[in-house]
């Protein structure tokens, strides 16, 4: 006797059952699949993108108590840059986890299509041969796992404008030093000999992220016609057994049976699928994101 699948609500009671094939049965388990890939990669970008405004906002707070408070102390100085050390090492951990995984989400996604995990790898390579922006946080990366910490100096200042007739502008810098890094031997040989004495990490930290973010929008392309795809095959069978059930059928799944003894399920929910398609629109395509800053200026009306 061959084996039986179904659509039915997963809960005690009486519930309606609907008859479905062997292929249907089959290409929801691989859709189900494909979408929590798909959530996986936008997950651990917004991990990174969270991780980055973690450190906008450090840096953005210390200017803040300085322009109120007026005076900072050398303890002061030692918990900023304690505190933007610990924000940088997050985002370079952060990009780790991305980069590391995101190939494997890809080619789960795009399954059969061996050329995904190479396409991959040119996504990042692109970005390294462009930037030295990138090519610096990389090496900084590996040095922070390695060595030391990233942030060697930091300084505040505040400058009067011509803004609204004069306004005192405050301001945080922190940078990598090159002469810290030449200490011992390990940074990237490549990198440190085309780095200037100093690298600016607000600046480059945010075309690094850019560079992420052009990476992201090209993964998002690769997987997209299996995404939509797989979305809709899960929405087409909330459709069809709505038709029977008449109501919203919560807790559906499709079962797997061999006679009366059930071998496998996959439930069919779109919930969570809303999650990753939130996400999608949350964090779009950061573009000139080195040529954007926040101001805490109260303008005139």
């Amino acid at each position: 006797m061959s084996n039986r699948y179904i659509f039915r609500i997963g809960a005690l009671g009486q519930f309606p059952e609907l008859e479905i094939d062997h292929v249907r049965f089959e290409k929801l388990k691989s859709s189900r699949a494909i979408l929590s890939h798909a959530l996986a990669i936008e997950e651990k970008y917004e991990i990174l993108i969270s991780n980055y405004l973690e450190l906008e906002r450090e840096a953005t707070n210390a200017s803040v108590s300085e322009m109120v408070r007026n005076h900072i102390e050398y303890s002061d100085f030692f918990d900023i840059r304690l505190a933007l050390n610990i924000r940088l090492v997050n985002l370079l951990t952060a990009v780790r986890l991305y980069a590391d995984q995101l190939a494997s989400h890809i080619y789960a996604c795009v399954p059969g299509n061996e050329n995904t995990k190479d396409d991959t790898k040119k996504f990042f390579s692109s970005e390294y041969d462009s930037s030295f922006e990138y090519r610096f946080m990389e090496a900084l990366r590996n040095y922070v796992q390695h060595r030391g910490i990233p942030v060697h100096r930091i300084s505040t200042g505040a400058k009067w404008t011509d803004l609204n007739d004069g306004l005192l502008e405050y301001s945080l810098y922190f940078g990598t030093q090159k002469k810290e890094l030449l200490i011992d031997d390990g940074f990237k040989k490549q990198v440190l000999n085309e780095m200037p004495d100093e690298v600016n990490l607000r600046s480059a930290s945010r075309s690094y992220v850019e560079s992420i973010s052009r990476i992201h929008r090209q993964a998002r392309e690769l997987i997209d016609e299996n995404v939509v795809s797989s979305r809709k095959v899960l929405e087409d069978a909330i459709h069809d057994y709505r038709q029977i059930y008449k109501k919203e059928p919560l807790g559906l799944y499709a079962y797997e049976y061999d006679d009366e003894q059930k071998l496998s399920e996959v439930l069919i929910l779109l919930k969570w699928d809303d999650v990753r398609i939130s996400l999608v629109k949350r964090n779009s395509e950061l573009v000139n994101l080195g040529k954007r800053y926040v101001t805490s200026q109260a303008h005139k009306k």
